[in-house]
């Protein structure tokens, strides 16, 4: 494991970002991107109100911008790191040391949450090792505008002691869903519109049932990928490769990598909560999703009968191994998504690389 994560850090990481040694009980980091955000010390300091943890806990913030960001951008990143080092400054509880990372000039073309997340995780991963803690260390994914219940560490840390095997989790989230419930769990400044919460009720509902569809069908890769709710051990960040630069569904692909690893579990006990919000910044997610029901006063979802379609091809899977074709006819939406080259060159070659139906049956969901 040791040359392993070395091998990581010197091809994949950049040169070390934090000088302050790490304390040697250090066993958690949590990594929070921060691009644009108004109320960073807001998050800061409810994650400093937590209960503190067994093994020591930091905090790493990447406060991120690039060449193509407005100047006002600009000006609030740098707003947002003074407002940040004054609270640290003159807090009276320091039990969580949190380290502010101001990086203005990210090349372009890799610029966003993806290539933060990265940078803070391998830093994170990086003070791991330092502690011997490059296998068992856990790297949390957290963001700027979220809030958390006051066991957000402890859960976390009793959550990966329970289920040694986990090479991560999906932390449980709920959006505030009105004005009461905004103030209420902490958030700053004037609460968005009951239009704006209307739309995140209606998107998180759309997660929700998209979740329990794929686990009443069957499906073994049914979870949240939300991604400022995940968390996972350092060893699995090392063996998937790290975080992705990807500019928006990061979370999704990354989390997709590590549940190949052995099965994903999901904290239910902590509980974070986001941010609603209207967004332009990336072509999809939750402030995509808000801005299109403010919009349209609608958000679509997917019928019930595609997942009753996905459950036909899953059991499909022993007949695909032992024979190589279905059993029985698909649906006419599944015929058309698999055509003719499913059984002609996808099964094959999943079949001959496959020495037994476990194995199958992995390199099959993968696909």
């Amino acid at each position: 494991v040791a040359a392993t994560h070395e091998q990581y850090l010197q091809k994949s990481a950049s040169p070390r970002l934090i000088e302050v040694k790490p304390h040697p009980g250090l066993r958690m980091v949590v990594v929070i991107p921060c691009h644009d955000e108004p109320d960073l010390v807001g998050a800061i300091k409810h994650l400093a109100n937590c209960d503190p943890p067994l093994g020591q806990a930091e905090v790493i913030v990447v406060i991120n911008g690039s060449q193509k960001d407005l100047p006002a951008v600009h000006s609030q990143n740098l707003h947002t790191l003074g407002q940040a080092k004054d609270w640290l400054a003159n807090r009276d509880d320091n039990w969580l040391p949190i380290h502010l990372l101001h990086l203005p000039d990210l090349p372009p073309k890799h610029a966003g949450v993806g290539q933060a997340r990265k940078i803070g995780m391998d830093e994170a991963l990086r003070r791991l090792a330092d502690v011997d803690q490059a296998e068992d260390g856990l790297l949390v994914c957290y963001d700027a505008d979220c809030r958390c219940s006051a066991n957000y560490f402890t859960g976390i840390e009793s959550h990966f002691a329970a289920h040694r095997r986990a090479p991560g989790c999906s932390i449980y989230f709920e959006h505030p869903l009105d004005a009461g419930e905004w103030f209420a769990h902490g958030f700053g400044g004037r609460a968005p519109g009951q239009m704006v919460f209307d739309g995140i009720a209606t998107y998180e509902l759309h997660l929700r049932y998209h979740v329990l569809a794929q686990k009443f069908i069957g499906f073994p890769y049914g979870f949240h990928t939300i991604g400022s709710a995940m968390a996972v051990r350092s060893w699995a960040y090392v063996k998937q490769g790290g975080m992705n630069r990807r500019q928006a569904g990061e979370d999704f692909y990354f989390l997709q990598k590590i549940s190949w690893l052995d099965q994903m579990t999901e904290l239910t006990d902590v509980t974070v909560n986001p941010s609603p919000r209207l967004s332009d910044r990336v072509p999809f997610g939750t402030g995509k999703a808000i801005g299109d029901y403010v919009t349209n006063g609608k958000l679509a979802t997917y019928p019930p009968q595609a997942y009753r379609d996905a459950q036909w091809l899953l059991g499909q899977v022993g007949a695909l191994w032992e024979t190589g074709r279905p059993n029985d006819v698909p649906p006419e939406a599944m015929a058309r998504f698999l055509g003719e080259d499913f059984t002609r060159s996808v099964v094959p070659e999943i079949r001959v690389n496959s020495g037994d139906l476990d194995a199958f049956r992995k390199r099959f969901f993968r696909w």
